[in-house]
């Protein structure tokens, strides 16, 4: 058990050390650098080219790639991400609360989606081909299959338009307790439920024809025990363990992953600051943000693996 799970733990700070160095690579590639938003093109064009090369070394922007990688390393192993180009603010201190805000969101879908996930998965697969599993796979086809800015968009028109039971835009501010920021956002929120509920749905429905279908499970009606056990002791354990890893980087993508309907709602988020950052050329915020939804789905994937590890024994070998 111990050597399963530090294999996984080296493959995941091994990921991360990779998706680190293709981040750097990533963004270094995009077109322009702060100076190109900062100044405008007069500004570029009569600047003396002495003052421009003062102003590209103070930025860090005349050193080799190679040397600002290997500084961006370093960093990323403090946790220190370095400051912006232009107003030289700490980007820890722009990317927390954003963060803070998406995962936020994101739990309150996951604490209400998988419940009811849960539920229509089992009741889908209980009634395998019959008209409650047929309702419920077409509606969450539908629902998997409809773009997040629609919903978004239909929900708005519904219950800030017609029926203005709900605020169409988030009022609260980035750094608004939680419970305010909640407070304004249900429109977000069952937008991404949603969807979400679509899909965990039918992962679990999936695992859960499966597990039904198994000659265990037959050989436990033949002798009698009650139906209802053997859904829920032990039918529904073996649906989840090949579903734990899809949900984890489902959650994962759930907060780096929601940026049209944070810019839909305005909600204050990572994907808001993520598309500010790319207008600003803020290099080290989009690096910062890139990274840290990155480092969600790689450490969410092994909380998955932990999980698995810890249900099916026979994975331990491995």
């Amino acid at each position: 058990m111990l050597s399963a799970v530090l294999r996984r733990l080296a493959m995941s700070l091994s990921t991360l050390a990779l998706l680190a160095a293709f981040v750097f690579v990533a963004t270094e590639i995009l077109p322009g650098d702060a100076l190109d938003v900062s100044l405008s093109a007069d500004e570029l064009s009569m600047m003396p080219p002495a003052r421009l090369a003062q102003m590209k070394r103070e930025l860090g922007l005349d050193r080799p790639a190679p040397e600002r990688l290997l500084s961006f390393l370093a960093g990323v192993a403090r946790l220190d991400f370095g400051r912006t180009l232009i107003a030289k603010t700490p980007v820890i201190e722009i990317v927390a609360y954003p963060l803070r805000n998406s995962l936020l969101l994101a739990a309150v879908v996951i604490l209400a989606a998988v419940p009811v996930a849960l539920f229509i998965g089992i009741v889908a697969a209980h009634r395998h081909r019959r008209t409650a599993d047929t309702f419920i796979s077409s509606a969450a086809i539908i629902g998997y299959s409809v773009p997040e800015f629609v919903i978004g968009t239909v929900l708005v028109i519904l219950f800030a338009v017609a029926w203005p039971l709900f605020p169409a835009t988030i009022t609260a501010n980035t750094k608004d307790p939680a419970v305010v920021l909640l407070a304004a956002s249900p429109l977000p929120v069952a937008t991404i439920l949603i969807g979400s509920v679509a899909y965990l749905g039918r992962v679990l429905r999936v695992g859960m024809i499966e597990a039904l279908s198994t000659d265990f499970v037959e050989r436990l009606r033949l002798t009698g025990v009650p139906e209802w056990r053997i859904v829920l002791v032990h039918a529904l354990p073996a649906a989840v363990i090949p579903s734990l890893t899809a949900m984890a980087l489902y959650a994962a993508a759930l907060v780096s992953g929601i940026v049209v309907v944070e810019l839909v709602f305005a909600y204050p988020g990572l994907g808001q600051e993520l598309v500010r950052a790319v207008t600003r050329r803020e290099v080290h915020v989009i690096q910062a943000i890139a990274l840290l939804s990155a480092g969600l789905v790689v450490l969410f994937n092994f909380l998955a693996d932990l999980a698995i590890l810890a249900l099916d024994p026979r994975t331990r070998q491995t």
